[in-house]
């Protein structure tokens, strides 16, 4: 199917933009070309990555999403952040948003995050994505369940391993690759990674970034080259910005580009 506009992602509530959408469709291809396999969300807010996700589904894979949707959670630490940071969610509201663009709907699982292992088989899944709690304890139990739903070079993407308020998040992550897993390339919002070959997804990663307008720098990491890849270029804001509402920014923006030659 073609790829949903920009536009239409815009329409879902939730954080995930470029280059993440990139990387997912690149990945999503690759995975499906030299792998084959299922596909699975650990925590899907209101579906936009969700949606992404479902461009790649073959008529052979089976797409599988869990998330609680407002069910109680299992500790008050949890509930808390569950409280803070996805008010409102409802499985409707995902569900709606997921049938908009594709005819039908991934398993859906109302539950714990580790639940997806009761309804999701192991061992044949080429792509995961894991972006449930933040809370450390849980982090590590969701790449424990990746792992296990994974086929050897699968690639697994953990969102928000480096945010300012997720440290629970990045702990989980750096201690996997104590353990075996392997990140290959890192946004400043995600790490994909696999527990098999990544010389096996890296190649392609880098010849994307190479023909994109993005900054992009190997790092290495106990041994292992990490592409490192930054967000889009802005346009710096123009200085007068801070002297006008925000209301009259898109006419300021239309000068600033007449008067500086820009179409």
């Amino acid at each position: 199917m073609e790829p949903i506009s920009q536009a239409d992602l815009d329409t879902i509530v939730g954080a995930f933009r470029e280059p993440d959408i990139a990387l997912f469709r690149l990945l999503l291809r690759e995975t499906a070309s030299c792998l084959g396999g299922d596909l699975a969300e650990m925590g899907v807010f209101y579906g936009a990555s969700a949606v992404v996700i479902g461009e790649q589904v073959g008529p052979d894979d089976t797409f599988t999403v869990v998330d609680l949707f407002g069910e109680p959670a299992d500790s008050a630490d949890n509930q808390r952040e569950l409280d803070g940071s996805y008010p409102g969610l409802t499985r409707a509201a995902f569900e709606a948003n997921y049938v908009r663009f594709h005819p039908q709907l991934p398993v859906v699982v109302q539950g714990l995050s580790t639940s997806i292992a009761d309804y999701a088989t192991s061992g044949t899944h080429r792509f995961v994505h894991i972006d449930a709690s933040h809370l450390y304890e849980h982090v590590a139990a969701d790449l424990e369940v990746a792992q296990k739903l994974l086929k050897t070079d699968g690639v697994v993407v953990l969102d928000d391993y480096r945010s300012e308020h997720t440290p629970g998040v990045a702990a989980a992550a750096w201690r996997a690759t104590a353990h075996g897993l392997k990140p290959f390339a890192v946004s400043p919002h995600k790490m994909y990674a696999t527990w098999g070959d990544p010389d096996l997804w890296a190649p392609a990663v880098e010849h994307w970034a190479a023909d994109s307008d993005l900054l992009a720098e190997t790092q290495s990491i106990d041994g292992q080259p990490v592409l490192r890849i930054s967000s889009p270029r802005l346009d710096p804001p123009h200085p007068m910005k801070r002297y006008f509402p925000e209301v009259t920014w898109p006419a300021l923006s239309w000068i600033n580009k007449r008067t500086s030659g820009r179409p």
